[in-house]
């Protein structure tokens, strides 16, 4: 039986920011000089996992002016931050390949249906000579934004009554208008829809016990190989 307590999420932000920074720290080397990222959807304080060495400037895109307001890693590094309200879907200040690094972080599973998330995955490939996405794996027996078993594996009905089952009182509480709304941001994908979103891409699976719990999209520019 799953322990629905138990929570890898350190373990893995730990292991992801490590892998990210071997990623940023190869470009840069490649590039001959620090690298400029866009972080769509980004928030300065998820840097403190990754570390800042070796990158010029961050450019956070995210539609609230909330997450971009919180606080930067290491105090005065704040200034390698540029903030921006803008979305996901529609990176239009941006050319094509004009980012060195473009990222985001359990992002796209937020940003509406197919067609929003494609439209995210295709200015991320657009924009990105190399880029990182990360999302929850929709093959993972435990619903990572409730907390609560094998929700996400049926329709929007027995979805809301299985919010229940969370781990989360704050969860459990929640009335049938605020439990439905919720259901209508998230949209969590398979390996599949990741591969059709980003075709060509490498994707990585980090495992719970064999099973997928979430997948990375990455990608180098020139051929470069991934570290």
């Amino acid at each position: 039986m799953v322990n629905l307590k138990y929570s890898p999420v350190n373990r893995f932000r730990s292991r992801r920011g490590l892998r990210l920074r071997r990623q940023i720290e190869t470009l840069a080397d490649h590039l001959g000089r620090d690298i400029v990222v866009l972080d769509v959807g980004g928030r300065p304080d998820y840097w403190a996992n990754v570390g800042l060495a070796r990158i010029a400037r961050i450019d956070l895109v995210n539609y609230s002016a909330a997450e971009l307001e919180r606080e930067a890693p290491g105090g005065g590094s704040g200034d390698v931050f540029v903030r921006k309200i803008g979305d996901a879907r529609n990176l239009a200040d941006y050319a094509d390949g004009s980012i060195d690094l473009i990222h985001s972080n359990s992002v796209i599973e937020h940003v509406g249906g197919w067609a929003d998330m494609k439209a995210m995955a295709d200015e991320m490939t657009r924009v990105g000579r190399a880029g990182w996405m990360q999302t929850p794996a929709w093959e993972f027996p435990i619903e990572p934004h409730f907390r609560a078993p094998i929700l996400h594996w049926f329709g929007d009905p027995l979805r809301s009554r299985m919010m229940s089952l969370s781990v989360e009182k704050k969860v459990r509480k929640l009335d049938i208008h605020k439990r439905r709304k919720r259901l209508e941001g998230i949209h969590l994908l398979s390996k599949s829809d990741v591969r059709t979103l980003f075709p060509g891409k490498i994707i990585e699976a980090e495992r719970v016990a064999l099973v997928p719990k979430s997948y990375i999209v990455r990608w180098m520019p020139d051929g470069l190989p991934l570290p």
